[in-house]
Formats: structure tokens, sequence, C-alpha cells
């Protein structure tokens, strides 16, 4: 029996209030995670361990800073969520 898929948007959000100690009050699907996030290296490495803990999706360091924004991780991670069924 295939899985549900998790809300990413959701678990996204989870990811950088409580792993990344992020405001979420500014932050939009078209936040910039370098410019308007605040997401740094040590933030990007940490994120990746959120992601493949919680929505159990690996992701290289590349395809991670290859999303500009908030919106584009999500899609990204839902690309991954896609090849892995």
């Amino acid at each position: 029996m295939e899985k549900p898929t998790p809300d990413i948007g959701a678990v996204l959000e989870e990811i950088l209030r409580d792993d990344l100690n992020i405001d979420l009050a500014p932050v939009t699907p078209d936040s910039r995670l370098i410019d308007d996030v605040g997401l740094d290296s040590v933030a990007f490495a940490v994120g990746i361990v959120a992601i493949e803990d919680k929505l159990g999706v690996a992701m290289s360091e590349k395809e991670l800073l290859s999303c500009e924004t908030v919106r584009d991780l999500e899609t990204a991670i839902q690309a991954e969520i896609s090849v892995a069924k």
C-alpha cells in the first residue's frame, strides 16, 4: 500500500520554525532562502538532515542550493517524493 503524500509545505514550515529557529511571520512561498529567510551553509546542512528525517527524501547539498525560494524547495522535494514512489 502506498504511503500518503505528506503536506510538504507544513513540514517545511515545521523545519524552518523548529529546526532552524526561523520566524515564519514574514516568510512566503516566494521568500528567497538566503536573502529573505536568512539561511546560511549551516542551516542548509541542518535542513538536509531534517528533510530526510521528516520526509524521507535524500537531497544533495547541490539540489538544495539550486532552490532559490521556499516554493522552489517545496517543488524539488515533491519531485523527489514522486521519483521515489
